[in-house]
């Protein structure tokens, strides 16, 4: 069988002192990773270029126990690989009882055979620490020839070994963000249920003594300051006031969905409709890539519809200067353990979030429309949409770098019973 294209541009190992050079440089380099991406790319990149196996990808072990793609490089579709592997996915089943690393051999009826083979893998090392699994990488292609001798093997697996010190760690903390974000976001929503429809009626009575200032302002037409200094703010207040009031209420009220069978295609085809004119306007152009025979999904249209609207006018605000381009699409992801989910994006190139604010954007009241946008903002609405899809079943995640723009997604479980329907035409 003839060697992978990329195997003949890599030099092999001459020595115990390349072997030392190659470990010194790599622990130098783990040692400098700050975070989850950067370890990985660089184990990967390693991995690939001593054992001559361009394909390469790391699966790192969950809270819950499933197995996440973290990174992975060399595949010509990436899209092949799952997002994520089930906590008895036969890798893990033998991930638990060996603890040195596993080649595919042709023709295994093996259930970890068959699982290499369905990951195009040709070699599988476990990344452990002292105590439990922490993942996997895996190594291709599978048709790949000669396959790594035993020296360049226990020096791979020394590299994971070197690795697993700063994964372990790296892992723990990004464990500990996460459960703190979480908590933060837990107390947070607790409180405000309890605290807004007290504060809702609070600003009913102020509410109506504006309004009533209001109406009295055409007896006052002829007091010029009075017209020109007060009328226009309090009539701003009124607006202010009357949006915070129904957000409020309808955030305090956590309405359990109503579901009923949805064509997602066409409620996107409807919000944008709805936005179709303000964004012409601003001269900024919306662009849709809808996935044929979408499967109907179990939702509640109206508060689905929300969450949509409130993600494409932030995104209109997104862009103040117009001229850019929003993306809607749709799509079926790979299947994750027993459910398979569809996915909702709304991409724009915007100003894009600064990390400090990443991972705050779903906290109540909290907004930066003050500093990029001509719009004002409560600061639910970002709120209220991540409940209304935690209450599907489903997440709201958020990908963004300053002025590059942002892509919101929106990740919905498909019924087990499937209806489809076919993309509405644009």
């Amino acid at each position: 069988m003839a060697l992978h294209e990329h195997s003949r541009h890599t030099p092999t190992l001459s020595g115990s002192v390349d072997l030392l050079r190659v470990i010194g440089n790599f622990a130098d380099t783990v040692g400098c990773a700050t975070d989850l991406p950067h370890l990985a790319q660089s184990l990967l990149k390693t991995l690939a270029e001593q054992l001559r196996l361009p394909e390469a990808a790391l699966w790192i072990q969950e809270p819950g126990g499933q197995y996440r793609l973290l990174a992975s490089q060399g595949q010509d579709t990436p899209s092949r690989l799952p997002l994520s592997l089930p906590d008895d996915h036969a890798l893990s089943a033998w991930l638990a009882d060996e603890a040195h690393s596993l080649r595919y051999e042709q023709n295994s009826s093996s259930p970890a055979g068959l699982a290499m083979a369905a990951l195009h893998a040709a070699l599988c090392l476990p990344l452990r620490n002292a105590t439990h699994i922490l993942g996997f990488c895996t190594l291709g292609p599978i048709s790949t020839e000669p396959r790594p001798d035993e020296e360049t093997l226990v020096l791979a697996e020394t590299l994971v070994c070197i690795a697993c010190n700063t994964l372990d760690q790296l892992l723990a903390q990004d464990h500990l963000r996460r459960s703190s974000t979480l908590m933060r976001r837990t107390d947070r929503l607790r409180s405000l249920e309890i605290l807004a429809g007290g504060f809702a009626h609070e600003i009913r009575n102020p509410l109506t003594s504006i309004k009533t200032f209001i109406q009295l302002a055409p007896q006052r037409q002829h007091d010029p300051v009075f017209i020109r200094e007060f009328s226009q703010i309090a009539i701003q207040d009124v607006h202010r006031i009357e949006q915070l009031l129904h957000e409020i209420l309808d955030y305090a009220s956590y309405m359990t969905p109503q579901p009923g069978e949805v064509d997602l295609n066409e409620l996107v085809v409807s919000c944008l409709g709805s936005v179709s004119s303000p964004a012409s306007h601003r001269g900024i152009r919306l662009q849709t890539t809808l996935a044929p025979e979408l499967p109907l999904l179990s939702l509640d249209r109206q508060q689905i519809k929300q969450v949509l609207l409130n993600l494409l006018l932030n995104a209109l605000d997104a862009m103040p200067n117009g001229h850019g381009l929003i993306q809607v699409r749709t799509r079926v992801l790979p299947p994750v353990g027993r459910t398979t989910w569809v996915q909702l994006q709304v991409e724009d190139d915007g100003c894009g979030i600064s990390p400090d604010h990443l991972d705050h954007i779903f906290d109540p009241f909290f907004t930066t429309k003050h500093t990029n946008s001509a719009s004002d903002g409560s600061g639910l609405g970002l709120t209220t949409a991540h409940q209304i899809v935690h209450e599907h079943g489903g997440a709201l995640l958020v990908e963004s770098r300053v002025g590059a723009g942002s892509t919101f997604s929106v990740n919905l479980p498909i019924p087990d019973v499937r209806t489809t329907v076919s993309a509405v035409r644009e």
